[in-house]
């Protein structure tokens, strides 16, 4: 009972906070969504299911460029950014070295595959059911997406929805 509080709660504050963050002031420039981390902090490990039960870790795809993204399903950047995202998960399936992982923050397996379904993406999210891993990284709003380079170093933290382009940019610019 505790955990579905929890979890509720949590949905609840991501989504009055309207999915995503606005920065300190209200100028819509990158610099108030987009923070390049200075020092390169390593990225932090986790453990977590995928919609289909299988365990992935994140650290199975060091030495690659990784997409990290999380997302609901009920929120409107998050869906407006996935078609963009969908299309470059598409156009590097054949690159071993770009891994684009999407974590699904707080919702049950089957929203999330009646989400995927009708839409037609052939994608495998995780699942952050307690949103612990959402935690570990501070997302403070959704859509976040994190770009960790091939030295499992955090280059970028972008919060709210990103374009196709500025995605292409950051793998390109790691690859």
């Amino acid at each position: 009972m505790k955990r579905k509080i929890a979890v509720i709660l949590s949905i609840l504050v991501l989504f009055l906070a309207g999915c995503s963050y606005k920065g300190e002031n209200n100028n819509s420039n990158k610099q108030d969504t987009e923070k390049v981390t200075a020092a390169k902090e390593s990225a932090r490990d986790f453990v977590l299911k995928n919609i289909d039960g299988k365990e992935v870790k994140l650290s199975d795809y060091k030495g690659k460029v990784i997409v990290l993204n999380f997302f609901a399903t009920w929120c409107p950047p998050c869906r407006a950014e996935f078609p963009g995202f969908i299309q470059m998960v598409d156009e590097y399936k054949s690159d071993t070295n770009v891994e684009f992982v999407f974590v699904n923050l707080g919702e049950d397996k089957d929203t999330v595959i009646k989400f995927l379904s009708e839409r037609n993406y052939n994608i495998k999210p995780l699942l952050d059911l307690q949103t612990d891993v959402a935690a570990l990284y501070g997302v403070t709003g959704i859509p976040t997406t994190v770009i960790i380079d091939k030295e499992f170093k955090i280059n970028t933290i972008h919060v709210g929805f990103m374009e196709k382009g500025d995605l292409k940019n950051h793998i390109e610019n790691l690859k």
